[in-house]
C-alpha cells in the first residue's frame, strides 16, 4: 500500500510521580523520554517552531523495572543437538550466543516428553545421550569464556526432561527414568563449576496436552517427580503450560476452554515450596508458552496468520493478559516468571509470516510487553513495569517433525541450522536481528517503562507506533520506537539543544522491489551477520536537534532506538 503522508507524533508517559529535584531537573533536559508531553500530532510540514520544553515531572515509579540481564534466549528441540552444538556446528552458534550479550537456553519442547535418554546408546537424534548433554555443556564454556565471573553465568540452560502419562511412543516416561537422566547424565556432563549453568530442570512439556483434562493426575505426579528423592537438588521448572490461541475476553470471561489457564494457583500450590527449596544461580520460577497464531487455522479465524494480524493490538493484548495473570500469580508464590516457549504461529510457524521482517517488528514489541504487560481489562495497571517477565525464549525446530531435520528449518526459527549432512553453521534468521537489538540496547537496562503514543495520532502508521524507553547506571536514557505498520511515519520529538545517536532495525528486500513487513530479510544500521555468525557491530548515525526538536523517520516494519547521553 502507498505511504500516507508522514505525521509528526509526540510522546507522554504513562506514568506518574514526583521524585527528587536533582532527577527532575536531569529528566526535564530529555523530555520525550521521560515526561508526561501531550502535543496535538499535525503534519511535519505545518509544524511550528517550539521552543524548550517547560519542566515537567519525573514519572518514574519507585517500582519501575529493571530488564534482567539474562532476558533473551533461544529454545532448542532435543533432536537438534547435533545441529546446533556438535563441533562443526558450535563455533557459529557460540558466535551467535555471544552477539546477544548474555542470556537462557532452552533445551526442550515436545521432543523432551518422547525423545528417551540413554546412556551407553550411539549418538542420534532420536536419543538423548550423554554425548549431547557433553556439547550443550561445551558450548556453554564457550559462550561464557571470557566474561566476567558473578554470581549469573553470562549464559545458562533448562534441560528439558519426560513428564507425561506413559504411552506407546514413550514408555519409558517415570521417576526412575527421571532419576537416571539426572544421574547418568547431568550431573556427569555438568561438574564443578559448569554445574551452576543450569538454570532449572524442566518437568514435562506443556501438560494442558499431555494431561488432558486429568489435572489430578498431573499434580500428583509433579508432587512424585519434585520430590529430592527424585531430583535431588538440580533446580526445578515448571509449569511449562500452553494455552489455545484465543482472544484475552474470551479467556478472561471463562467462556470457552481454557487448559490449565485457571489452575495456575492450584499448580503453584502443589510446586512452588519446592521450587524454591532448589533454586539454581538464576534463581526459582515458574514458565508458560504463548502463540499469538497457528499455521493451520480451519473454522478459527482469529488463529489465521498474516503479517497484519501479528502485529494487530489484539494479539499483543491476549500476551498481555496471559503475562499479566501468570506473572501475578508466581509473585504470589514467591517465584519469578519466564515465556519459556513462544514464537509467532504455532505449528512450526507459518512461510511468509514467521520468516519475514515482520516476525523481528513483532519479536522486538513482545520482550518489551513481555518485560512489562499491559492488562487489556486494566489499564495503567502495570504502568511502572512493576510485574513482568524475567525473560523470554523464542523456539527453533524442524520444519514438519522431529528428526527430520533435513527437511529444514521451521518458519518461525530465530536461528536456522544447517540440513545437510555436513551439520554446518547456524546462521541468523530475520527474528534473531530483534533479539540482538534488544539484547545490546535493553537487556540489563533500568527503569522499563511504556510511552504512550496519543490516541489523535492521525494515520494508521501512528495508531501502530509503539514506544519504550529505558535508562543505565551511567545515565544513558534511550528510547524505542516501533512501527508495527505497513506506512512511513515521522516522529517530532521536544527535546533541548544537543543530539542522540539512533540505530535503526529495518526490513531487507535483496530484490529491490520494495518489499517492508514482507521482505525475506532483516538489517541492523545496514549491517547482517556473517555465515560464521559474526556480527560487525553497531553503526549508529547521530541526528541533531533543530529548534529544539529531534525529527526521525520510521519506515513500515522498522525499530528505531534513540540514544540520549547523560544530561539529555
Amino acid at each position: 500500500m502507498p505511504d500516507r503522508p508522514a505525521r509528526s507524533i509526540a510522546f507522554r508517559s504513562t506514568t506518574g510521580r514526583p521524585a527528587s529535584a536533582r532527577r527532575r531537573g536531569r529528566l526535564t533536559a530529555c523530555a520525550v523520554a521521560l515526561a508526561a508531553v501531550a502535543l496535538a500530532a499535525v503534519p511535519q510540514a505545518a509544524a511550528a517552531p517550539v521552543g524548550t520544553p517547560p519542566p515537567v515531572r519525573d514519572t518514574v515509579r519507585a517500582h519501575s523495572r529493571d530488564i534482567p540481564s539474562n532476558f533473551v534466549g533461544l529454545s532448542i528441540e532435543w533432536s537438534l543437538i547435533e545441529r546446533y552444538m556438535s563441533p562443526t556446528a558450535r563455533p557459529a552458534f557460540v558466535r551467535l550466543l555471544r552477539n546477544l550479550g548474555t542470556g537462557v537456553l532452552r533445551i526442550g519442547g515436545s521432543s523432551q516428553d518422547v525423545t528417551p535418554f540413554d546412556a551407553t546408546a550411539p549418538n542420534t537424534d532420536e536419543v538423548i545421550t550423554p554425548q549431547d548433554l557433553t556439547w550443550i555443556r561445551e558450548t556453554l564454556d564457550a559462550a561464557n569464556a571470557g566474561t566476567p565471573r558473578s554470581a549469573v553465568p553470562a549464559w545458562g540452560v533448562v534441560l528439558g526432561t519426560a513428564m507425561s502419562p506413559p504411552t506407546a511412543t514413550r514408555p519409558f516416561v517415570s521417576p526412575e527414568y527421571v532419576k537416571n537422566f539426572l544421574g547418568q547424565g547431568v550431573a556427569r556432563a555438568f561438574t564443578g563449576d559448569s554445574a551452576r549453568y543450569v538454570a532449572g530442570i524442566e518437568l514435562g512439556n506443556e501438560p494442558d496436552l499431555s494431561y488432558g483434562s486429568n489435572l489430578d493426575r498431573y499434580l500428583a505426579d509433579l508432587t512424585t517427580y519434585t520430590d529430592p528423592a527424585v531430583v535431588g537438588r538440580f533446580p526445578i521448572i515448571a509449569p511449562s503450560t500452553s494455552e489455545d490461541i484465543l482472544p484475552w475476553q474470551s479467556i478472561a470471561g471463562k467462556t470457552v476452554p481454557t487448559r490449565y489457564f485457571w489452575n495456575w494457583q492450584q499448580i503453584l500450590d502443589t510446586a512452588a515450596a519446592r521450587v524454591k527449596d532448589n533454586a539454581g544461580a538464576f534463581g526459582p520460577y515458574a514458565s508458560d508458552h504463548f502463540y499469538p497464531l497457528a499455521r493451520t487455522c480451519t473454522g478459527k479465524p482469529y488463529r489465521c496468520a498474516s503479517t497484519g494480524a501479528l502485529l494487530s493490538d489484539e494479539h499483543m493484548a491476549s500476551l498481555d493478559y496471559q503475562v499479566w495473570t501468570h506473572a501475578t500469580e508466581a509473585a504470589a508464590h514467591g517465584l519469578g516468571y519466564r515465556l519459556e516457549e513462544t514464537s509467532t504461529a504455532a505449528n512450526r510457524g507459518a512461510d511468509g509470516v514467521s520468516n519475514v521482517a515482520a516476525s523481528a517488528t513483532y519479536a522486538l514489541d513482545l520482550m518489551f510487553h513481555t518485560a512489562c504487560p499491559q492488562p487489556p481489562d486494566q489499564p495503567s495497571a502495570n504502568a511502572g513495569c512493576g510485574t513482568g517477565a524475567t525473560g523470554v525464549n523464542f523456539h527453533n525446530a524442524e520444519v514438519r517433525a522431529f528428526y527430520a531435520p533435513e527437511e529444514g528449518n521451521a518458519y518461525y526459527n530465530a536461528v536456522d541450522y544447517d540440513p545437510t549432512p555436513a551439520l554446518g553453521a547456524p546462521t541468523a534468521a530475520p527474528l534473531y536481528y530483534a533479539i540482538l537489538l534488544f539484547g545490546h540496547f535493553a537487556q540489563g537496562s533500568q527503569d522499563l517503562r511504556p510511552v504512550t503514543v496519543p490516541a489523535d495520532s492521525a494515520g494508521p502508521a501512528g495508531a501502530q507506533l509503539k514506544a519504550w524507553q529505558v535508562g543505565s547506571a551511567h545515565g544513558r536514557r534511550k528510547l524505542f520506537l516501533i512501527n508495527k505498520s505497513d506506512r512511513t511515519t515521522t516522529v517530532s520529538l521536544p527535546v533541548p539543544a544537543g543530539s542522540a545517536r539512533v540505530d535503526r532495525m529495518a526490513p531487507y528486500d535483496p530484490d529491490g522491489t520494495g518489499r517492508t513487513l514482507d521482505a525475506p530479510q532483516v538489517r541492523v544500521d545496514g549491517r547482517t551477520v556473517a555465515a560464521d555468525g559474526h556480527w560487525p557491530g553497531f553503526r549508529p548515525t547521530v541526528e541533531r536537534t533543530r529548534d529544539h526538536r529531534l525529527t526521525t523517520t520510521v519506515g513500515a516494519g522498522e525499530a528505531v532506538v534513540l540514544t540520549f547521553a547523560p544530561g539529555h
